[in-house]
């Protein structure tokens, strides 16, 4: 293989706001993250929070806090909602093999701006979630709601499809829980209390 041409190297990754020590006591053990919270939310927090260029901080009261709103409430609950009502409704859903990642969307990759992509896709997540809750199918007839869903689920599977190089394993999900006939899906980040 041709030698690399380019090396990315990230910024230092701090603890509460001080350089992580051992006689500090302030060491992030990454085991243990992933043991409460899952590989996917350690991943999406490191993305989003640590920019690729500079130094970035940990702490678990904010891991704690994009865990719960982004996550378990933004993502999960919107994927959890969407796809109750459908199995209420006892929609099936095709398939969609056109998934691209939009211009504006590969340019930060090219330029390795992973957290300014995944606030690009949480605009959408954001997006969905206040069109589901201005249009609250829930309060409608199965007829009334039937192509609303649909759109749902187009814009559910375009966000999943972006999310798999952040969130592997909870893209998959999402993308899954959206064709054939649709059951509710498992709860993709439980709540921390």
């Amino acid at each position: 293989l041709t030698p690399s041409k380019q090396i990315l190297i990230h910024g230092f990754i701090t603890s509460e706001g001080q350089k992580m020590s051992k006689s500090l006591g302030n060491v992030i053990n990454p085991f243990e993250l992933v043991k409460k919270y899952g590989v996917d939310a350690v991943r999406y927090y490191l993305l989003k929070e640590i920019p690729q260029f500079d130094d970035g901080d940990f702490s678990y009261s904010r891991m704690e806090e994009i865990y719960n709103a982004d996550l378990a409430n933004e993502l999960g609950n919107l994927a959890s909602r969407i796809t109750n009502l459908a199995e209420q409704d006892k929609l099936d859903v095709e398939g969609t093999n056109n998934l691209v990642f939009d211009q504006e969307a590969q340019k930060l990759f090219e330029t390795y701006q992973f957290n300014l992509i995944l606030e690009y896709i949480w605009k959408q997540v954001k997006a969905l979630n206040k069109e589901l809750d201005e249009f609250a199918p829930w309060k409608k007839e199965i007829s009334k709601r039937k192509d609303f869903l649909f759109q749902c689920f187009k814009t559910l599977k375009s966000i999943g499809f972006q999310l798999q190089p952040f969130l592997p394993e909870t893209a998959e999900k999402i993308i899954s829980s959206n064709q054939g006939k649709i059951k509710k899906i498992e709860p993709l980040f439980p709540k921390i209390a």
